[in-house]
């Protein structure tokens, strides 16, 4: 059973690398599709169905008051390469504004890894077999404290099962904070602040647990309308991971979108420890300002190498 626990903690592990553990690393991969595919870019993302995860401060300064969406991914396929199956990560997030200033949001994410069989000391298959998996359930508050500045607060609840008889939890916040520069009616900057993931330790049974992925990260998002057809966004990650696997992270992207319909992004995301550095790509189509599909594809890692993930969001 001992090695049946340590491998599931490796394949749990899938936000990092395929030779790094990380508790609860669940937390540390991102929700939001299209942001995924513009380098993992979350600190300064415009508001989402996906804020609670991104940025909590970010949806009270959207211009939508209700957002709803969810996303699919058979995530870190080349870890599974030798596994019967596929991780399946999944999600959804959701805010609705209230008096134009308050901005209740709410989420959900889950990953869970393909079932194997267990082995005893001496290597023998065992009638054993497991399917680890994590969640977490996800809650926050926004406020827009003047027209162009917003703060918020995230809880996140987080449970972890490695077998029958091994199961963990722990709980996290997030503060987050979003600031709008407007250069003029069709060109601005959004800047942003998140502490992320800070909380208890995860523990299974008995023992000291182990830390989340803490980290704190600075964001800058570059918008600009050079016509009424056309749009352009560019953007920059830079934070520090202060527990778990430390180290800086960072990432780069820009996104172009004609008619307000059709969008293309590009991005690359780097974590200095956990040896995560990847490039992003990724396709979306908006109708009517209202349902908007996302897709991203990942290149480069050989942990992330060929995953695919897509999103569906509403707004209104």
């Amino acid at each position: 059973m001992k090695k049946i626990i340590i491998l599931a903690a490796a394949l749990l592990g899938l936000a990092t690398a395929a030779t790094a553990q990380e508790a609860g690393s669940l937390l540390d991969i991102n929700a939001d599709t299209r942001t995924a595919a513009m380098g993992e870019i979350t600190a300064a993302a415009e508001g989402s169905a996906f804020s609670v995860f991104n940025n909590v401060a970010a949806a009270p300064l959207s211009a939508k008051k209700f957002q709803i969406g969810a996303f699919y991914s058979p995530w870190a396929s080349g870890l599974t390469k030798e596994l019967d199956g596929k991780n399946m990560l999944m999600g959804a997030g959701a805010y609705f504004t209230l008096a134009e200033r308050h901005s209740i949001q709410v989420g959900f994410r889950y990953l869970q890894t393909p079932g194997s069989t267990g082995t005893d000391a001496n290597g023998n298959p065992t009638k054993d077999t497991f399917s680890p998996k994590d969640m977490t359930i996800d809650l926050g508050y926004g406020i827009k404290i003047i027209d162009n500045l917003s703060v918020g607060v995230a809880g996140h609840f987080v449970s972890s099962t490695l077998g029958a008889d091994t199961k963990g939890s722990a709980v996290a916040v997030d503060l987050g904070v979003q600031y709008r520069l407007a250069f003029s009616e069709k060109a601005g900057l959004d800047l942003g602040f998140k502490a992320a993931n800070i909380g208890s330790k995860l523990k299974y049974g008995e023992g000291e647990g182990s830390a989340l992925p803490a980290k704190a990260v600075l964001g800058a998002m570059f918008t600009a309308q050079p016509s009424d057809a056309h749009s352009i966004k560019v953007g920059v990650d830079a934070g520090y991971k202060f527990m778990g696997l430390t180290g800086f992270v960072a990432g780069v992207g820009a996104e172009y979108m004609a008619f307000n319909t059709v969008a293309a992004r590009v991005g690359y995301h780097m974590d200095s420890k956990a040896k995560m550095n990847y490039a992003t790509v990724g396709l979306g189509v908006r109708v009517i300002d209202m349902i908007q599909i996302d897709g991203a594809y990942y290149l480069g890692s050989d942990a992330m190498k060929n995953t695919f993930r897509v999103g569906l969001s509403l707004r209104f």
